[in-house]
């Protein structure tokens, strides 16, 4: 059950950020670290890319929800929680390697 409800939230919310992306850059909503808020560019490839990753982890929680059944709910949740981190950490990865391929400013200043 853990596991269809916790792969369900993080569907919608990635359904949420798709359909309704954040317009510009704030505190309340939308993908919030202090790398994808400190420009444009990013926090939109930070809110379109993140996404896309909880719509995915989401899908695979809720399917290994529905094979576990009930059973193993603390496992269901270390894949939740391991979901966010690694949501995390590949869409903190690919805003890295962004501002590094423009030199460290994305919009190209030196």
């Amino acid at each position: 059950m853990a596991g269809l409800v916790g792969g369900g939230l993080m569907i919608i919310a990635g359904i949420l950020i798709k359909l309704f992306p954040p317009k510009s850059i704030n505190s309340m909503y939308g993908y919030r670290t202090r790398r994808s808020m400190t420009d444009h560019i990013l926090w939109n490839e930070a809110n379109r890319y993140s996404a896309s990753l909880m719509i995915l982890s989401g899908l695979v929680i809720a399917g290994t929800g529905l094979l576990l059944r009930s059973n193993w709910i603390v496992f269901q949740l270390i894949l939740l929680l391991a979901a966010c981190v690694i949501t995390f950490m590949l869409t903190e990865k690919r805003l890295k390697n962004m501002t590094q391929s423009q030199g460290g400013d994305i919009c190209g200043r030196s």
